[in-house]
C-alpha cells in the first residue's frame, strides 16, 4: 500500500526516512493556514501569551533558570520601559471583545496616537513572569532567536512579536510535518492532529503546546517506524524527541512507556542497553530540570483572589496532605470530568483566544467524529504485535493524561477546591498520535487510504475555517 504524505508525496515503507524527508519538511497546508490565522489573531489573544514573551525574552538575556526575584521573592526580568508599556497596552484589552460592538480596529487605533518614549524614559523595569518562569528553555528556542533578530533590528514591540510568532509556527510545523513524512501509515491521521483548531492556534500564537504537540508526533512517528520497520529503528533519535518533550512539559515524560511496544516483555534482559538509550534521558533531564525550576508555576496568583495559605500549593505539603486525606485527589479527578467534561472536550477540539472564543457549536461532534475515523487504519502486524502497540499506547495515554491533572492538583488546587483547578482540554492534545497508533494496532482491517484521505482533508478544511470564523466573529466582530 503507498503511503501518502502532507505533501502528496509516496514513500515506501522501509525507505530509510531523514534522507529522504528532508525534501518533505513542510507541510503546506498547516503552513499556510497557520500564517493567515497568525495575522488575524491580535496580539496577546493568546492563552497567556504575554508571560510566553516574557519568557522567552529572559533566556535572550541568558536567564535559562530564572533566579531574579523582587521584593516578595517572585521571579521576573529586567524588561525595557517601552517593551514592558505596550505589552501592558494590548495585555489590558485582551478581554475587551466583552463589550458590545468591540472590534480591535478600534484597540490598534489607540495604539498608533500612543506617543513614544523618549531615549532617557526606556529605563529597564522589573517584570514578573507571571508562571511562564517553570518552563524550560526548549519549546523557547525559536521565539529567543526571533528576540534576537528583532533587539538588533530596534524592532517595536508589535513588529517582534510577529516575528516571534512566524518563527515559532514555521519551527513548530516544520517538526510536525517531518513527523508526517515519516510516520508509517498514520500520515492522514497525523495531519488531521496537526491542523486541528487547537493545534493549529497554538502555533499561530507564542505558546509552549505547538512545539509539545509537535515533540509528540515525532517520538510517536519514530517508535512506530522502529516497531513495523525494525531495520530503521534509531533508540537515539527516539530519546531526542522523548526528551524534548518532558523537558517542554513534564506529563509528556509518559511517553517513554512507549518504548514497550517494541518487543514482547521476554525479550526486555537482551535489550535493555536500548531500552535505556531510549528512556533514561528523558527521566534524568526531566527530572533535573524539575529540581533546578523548583518546579514553579508561580501558584502565588492564586493568592489574589483566594483566602487560602501559599503552602497549600507547595508538591510537598500537598503529598503530605493526602497521606491524611487519601480520597482527596480521586474525588477531585471525578468531580473535574463529570462536573466539566463537556468543556473540557470542546476546549480539546479547539476553544481559542482566552477560552473565549469557540467555534460553532455544531463543528465540535462533526471534528470529532471525523478525527475518530480518520484513526480508524490498520498497521498490517500481527495480533500479539497489535496488542503490544495497543497495550503500550494505552498506558502511555492514561499515564500522560493523569501526569496534566495531578501536577495541576498538587500546585495549583486549593484542598478546599470542587475540582481541580487549572486543567483546560488543550493540554491533553499531545496524547493524540499514541491513541491514534494504538487505535490502528487493534483495527484488522481498516478504512481504505482514499477514504482516510477524503476524511482527514475535509476535517482540516473545516478545522481552518472554524478557527478562521472563530478568531474573526470574536475579536474583529466580522
Amino acid at each position: 500500500m503507498s503511503e501518502i504524505t502532507a505533501g502528496r508525496v509516496t514513500a515506501r515503507m522501509g525507505t530509510p526516512a531523514f534522507p529522504r524527508a528532508r525534501g518533505r519538511l513542510r507541510d503546506p497546508a498547516a503552513l499556510f493556514a497557520g500564517a493567515a490565522l497568525l495575522t488575524i489573531t491580535p496580539p496577546l489573544r493568546g492563552p497567556d501569551e504575554a508571560q510566553h514573551f516574557l519568557r522567552a525574552y529572559g533566556i535572550t538575556q541568558g536567564d535559562l533558570v530564572p533566579r531574579l526575584l523582587d521584593a516578595q521573592g517572585r521571579k521576573g526580568l529586567y524588561l525595557p520601559a517601552r517593551l514592558d508599556r505596550e505589552l501592558k497596552f494590548f495585555e489590558d484589552k485582551k478581554f475587551a471583545h466583552r463589550t458590545p460592538g468591540f472590534s480591535y480596529r478600534s484597540v490598534f487605533a489607540a495604539h498608533a496616537q500612543v506617543e513614544p518614549l523618549a531615549a532617557d524614559e526606556d529605563m529597564p523595569v522589573f517584570v514578573r513572569y507571571g508562571g511562564a518562569d517553570g518552563y524550560s528553555p526548549v519549546p523557547y528556542l525559536p521565539y529567543a532567536a526571533a528576540i534576537v533578530i528583532g533587539r538588533a533590528a530596534h524592532l517595536d514591540f508589535l513588529t517582534m512579536l510577529y516575528l516571534m510568532r512566524v518563527f515559532g509556527l514555521v519551527a513548530a510545523t516544520a517538526v510536525a510535518a517531518f513527523a508526517i513524512a515519516i510516520v508509517p501509515r498514520l500520515k492522514w491521521a497525523f495531519l488531521l492532529i496537526a491542523l486541528l483548531p487547537t493545534a493549529l492556534y497554538s502555533r499561530a500564537v507564542l505558546s509552549a503546546d505547538g512545539p509539545c504537540l509537535a515533540f509528540a508526533m515525532m517520538a510517536v512517528a519514530l517508535i512506530a517506524r522502529g516497531v513495523l520497520s525494525p531495520a530503521t529503528d534509531r533508540p537515539w533519535q527516539q530519546s531526542l524527541w522523548l526528551a524534548l518533550g518532558a523537558m517542554a512539559k513534564p506529563p509528556q515524560l509518559a511517553l517513554i512507556l512507549l518504548e514497550a511496544m517494541k518487543r514482547p516483555a521476554r525479550a526486555l534482559p537482551r535489550h535493555w542497553k536500548s531500552a535505556a538509550v531510549v528512556v533514561l534521558p528523558s527521566v534524568i533531564l526531566a527530572g533535573l530540570w524539575t529540581v533546578a525550576s523548583s518546579a514553579d508555576v508561580a501558584a502565588y496568583r492564586m493568592l489574589d483572589y483566594m483566602d487560602v495559605q501559599l503552602e497549600q500549593f507547595d508538591p510537598v505539603w500537598k503529598l503530605r496532605y493526602m497521606l491524611v486525606e487519601p480520597l482527596l485527589f480521586p474525588r477531585l479527578l471525578l468531580s473535574l470530568f463529570t462536573d466539566y467534561g463537556f468543556q473540557l472536550w470542546q476546549q480539546f477540539i479547539g476553544v481559542l483566544g482566552w477560552l473565549d472564543a469557540p467555534l460553532a457549536g455544531w463543528t465540535y461532534p462533526v471534528l470529532t467524529a471525523l478525527l475518530a475515523a480518520s484513526f480508524v487504519g490498520s498497521l498490517g502486524v500481527d495480533r500479539a504485535t497489535g496488542r503490544r502497540i495497543a497495550l503500550a499506547c494505552a498506558l502511555a495515554v492514561v499515564g500522560y493524561c493523569l501526569a496534566v491533572v495531578f501536577i495541576w492538583f498538587l500546585v495549583w488546587t486549593a484542598i478546599n477546591a470542587t475540582q481541580i483547578d487549572g486543567v483546560q482540554g488543550r493540554y491533553f492534545v499531545p496524547a493524540l498520535p499514541a491513541v491514534a497508533l494504538g487505535t490502528a494496532a487493534l483495527v484488522r482491517r481498516g478504512l481504505p487510504e482514499a477514504v482516510r484521505a477524503t476524511i482527514a482533508l475535509a476535517a482540516t478544511a473545516l478545522s481552518c475555517a472554524a478557527a478562521f470564523q472563530a478568531v474573526l466573529r470574536v475579536d474583529w466582530n466580522w
